[in-house]
């Protein structure tokens, strides 16, 4: 029945109200420790990177300095070599062989040692984040200390709350449903208003006396005009506040 329904969805948004009054009472707790779970997440995902990034650096360097190590044990034999060589062709490919060796040992030298400093570079960032994230840590633990506080005072009214809540929504039908929650949601949580002294009671603009007479029939749902609100007849409202 459409009289129930608007009455149903009045109830409702009386409850969604008491709820964002006790939300209100923990001030900007809640929006402080969800900011601070961002940041956390946020550098953990960032000590991660930075991390696989030194593992990186180290790997190629430890190879770099295992081919430098193979090219100088390289380079020894084929001195050794030159003592046994019959001909100055031989001499040549040899000390051309030595030359080649040597100039890849340095080659492998110096990008172990670019890889140690960049890996020494990323462990003071590092080191300076996870320091960082301990800081975190301890003002997040505070935070949700404090919240958990807070919300203890007003658990059991908040339960009560939401259990009449849902009971009442399981009455409503859901695409009804989903345009109270759509208005709510663009509306600060104000989605059905009565109209008070002629007036929408939600943007107080007045409203055309024959849409007041509709209202009070109570049987099709009325939107206001101007600022998009569900509206109801004041002295429905009053009824409902009666037992809510």
């Amino acid at each position: 029945m459409l009289e129930n329904k608007i009455r149903l969805l009045y109830m409702l948004q009386t409850f969604d109200l008491k709820l964002m009054d006790l939300e209100e009472e923990k001030g900007d707790l809640p929006g402080i420790v969800r900011n601070l779970n961002r940041q956390l997440q946020e550098l953990l995902s960032r000590i991660d990177e930075i991390q696989r990034t030194i593992d990186g650096h180290i790997a190629t360097r430890e190879q770099s300095t295992l081919d430098a190590e193979s090219l100088n044990d390289r380079a020894e034999s084929l001195k050794k070599q030159l003592y046994e060589v019959r001909n100055n062709k031989e001499y040549d490919a040899i000390t051309k062989e030595i030359n080649q060796a040597e100039a890849g040992i340095t080659r492998k030298l110096q990008e172990a040692d670019e890889h140690d400093s960049k890996q020494k570079e990323l462990q003071t960032q590092l080191d300076e984040h996870k320091q960082k994230l301990e800081t975190l840590k301890t003002e997040l633990t505070e935070r949700q200390s404090e919240l958990q506080s807070v919300s203890k005072v007003h658990e059991k009214d908040e339960l009560q709350l939401n259990h009449e809540r849902e009971k009442i929504a399981r009455q409503i039908p859901g695409d009804t449903l989903l345009m109270y929650d759509r208005i709510r949601v663009a509306k600060d949580g104000k989605a059905v208003v009565p109209i008070k002294r002629g007036a929408c009671g939600g943007c107080y603009k007045t409203v055309p006396p024959q849409l007041n007479l509709l209202l009070r029939k109570n049987d099709e749902i009325h939107i206001c005009e101007n600022c998009g609100r569900i509206l109801i007849a004041e002295e429905i409202a009053a009824e409902v506040n009666k037992v809510a």
